[in-house]
């Protein structure tokens, strides 16, 4: 009874240490699988976006999550129609012997990084390599660590661990058009003024282009709308103001619109302002003059004055003869081969803008002569004799006249005696 009582007792426990010990096991497996350390193989950056015609660096890390691991094989994949790779880069990396050198190749899509850690490495962030990227086509591009690549641990055996294997997925944008490029047949160079005020204005058209937003305005940075006025490649102006005109033109292409590209366009069709020569005369002698020294000055309110042309007409000649214009600076001596002579002042801009001065040339007479180089003298002895006189009427004047008076007065009184003597005597 007793044993039998106790067999009760005891089947339960046995079986419960039994089937418990059973279920405790298989618990223990599964929580080990799930805490067991996988060093990760990542990108960075995981997603962006990048331009098509660009570059771009992509970094391959290692997280060894606290286990030191010494040796790698990185398999990498990547979209080749998107993507391919400029260069890999194998100089700065964790790897200290390369059991296979990095390579790629862009028509598969591939590259790898095989090699060793020596004495192994623990890390959160150690760089294996860095590939550069060209974006080719618009649209998703991934690159991804290979299901190939392993990771082995620094552990005397190199034993294989499981890895975390990263991808990074990146959006190719559409390349917008560049700077239209824009040239004038009219107005060649930006940097000359031109006396047109009618401009055309023409541009390239790359291909794939739908069309063009322009404006004319005065402002050097003005971007133009988003809308197309016009798919043409030229554009003609008539009737501008003189200043500075900028041109500003963009395109659109696969819906994406291009930087803005601008043309100056520099108008001045104003002479410059009128001026009168000023004639003097060269002499050596107080006779004749032998040479005539012309001067002139004049402004330009825009492109600025650029040159003078002097040219000399006799007017003794026939009309059907023109003068032979060169340049010069003022002052500008011309010899004077007749007495009849006119000269012309020509002023030019920057612009091509001409204006002329004419003054006549008439050779001084002797007495004009003399007056023009002796002014000074003559008006020196002037006011010498006027000095000499107001001295002479104020100082003397005055006590000569009144000592003449006196003696007229005196003669006088003696011939009035002498008279009445003289009729005295008589009676």
């Amino acid at each position: 009874m007793i044993k039998r009582s106790l067999f009760v007792i005891f089947l339960p426990i046995a079986t419960l240490l039994v089937f418990g010990h059973v279920a405790f096991a298989q618990l223990i497996n599964i929580d080990a699988s799930k805490l067991l350390v996988k060093p990760e193989i990542y990108l960075s950056p995981r997603t962006g976006s990048f331009v098509e015609g660009t570059t771009f660096d992509v970094p391959i890390l290692l997280n060894t999550k606290g286990v030191s691991v010494n040796g790698l094989e990185v398999r990498v994949s990547f979209d080749s129609s998107r993507l391919e790779i400029v260069r890999p880069t194998g100089g700065e990396s964790i790897i200290g012997v390369w059991v296979e050198p990095p390579r790629f190749d862009n028509k598969k899509g591939t590259a790898s990084y095989v090699g060793v850690i020596t004495n192994g490495i623990t890390t959160g962030s150690g760089l294996i390599g860095t590939i550069t990227f060209k974006a080719k086509r618009n649209g998703r591009a991934s690159i991804i660590i290979d299901s190939s690549s392993k990771v082995f641990l620094n552990d005397g055996l190199g034993s294989e661990i499981p890895a975390e294997l990263g991808r990074a997925d990146y959006t190719i944008l559409v390349k917008p058009p560049e700077g239209v490029k824009i040239f004038s047949e009219t107005h060649p160079s930006q940097g000359e003024w031109y006396n047109n005020n009618s401009p055309s204005i023409s541009w390239e058209k790359d291909q794939g282009v739908e069309g063009f937003s322009f404006i004319l305005d005065n402002k050097p940075s003005t971007v133009p709308e988003n809308k197309i006025l016009t798919i043409e490649t030229s554009k003609a102006f008539e009737n501008l103001e003189d200043g500075l005109w900028y041109f500003h033109i963009k395109a659109i292409k696969n819906g994406a619109w291009g930087t803005t590209g601008h043309f100056l366009v520099r108008v001045d069709i104003k002479p410059p302002a009128e001026f009168k020569p000023e004639i003097s005369y060269i002499t050596n002698s107080s006779i004749s003059a032998e040479r005539v020294l012309v001067s002139f000055f004049t402004t330009d309110n825009l492109s600025g004055v650029d040159r003078y042309e002097v040219g000399v007409i006799d007017k003794n000649e026939s009309i059907n003869i023109s003068p032979v214009f060169v340049e010069a600076e003022s002052p500008f001596q011309v010899p004077l081969s007749s007495e009849n002579l006119s000269v012309v002042v020509r002023a030019i801009d920057k612009a091509g803008n001409v204006m002329d001065s004419y003054a006549d040339v008439v050779p001084p007479s002797f007495l004009k002569n003399f007056l023009k180089n002796n002014l000074v003298y003559i008006l020196a002895i002037l006011l010498f004799f006027a000095f000499v006189g107001f001295v002479t009427h104020y100082l003397v004047g005055h006590h000569i006249i009144r000592y003449i008076r006196r003696f007229i007065e005196f003669e006088k009184k003696e011939e009035m005696i002498d008279r009445q003597n003289s009729n005295g005597g008589n009676q």
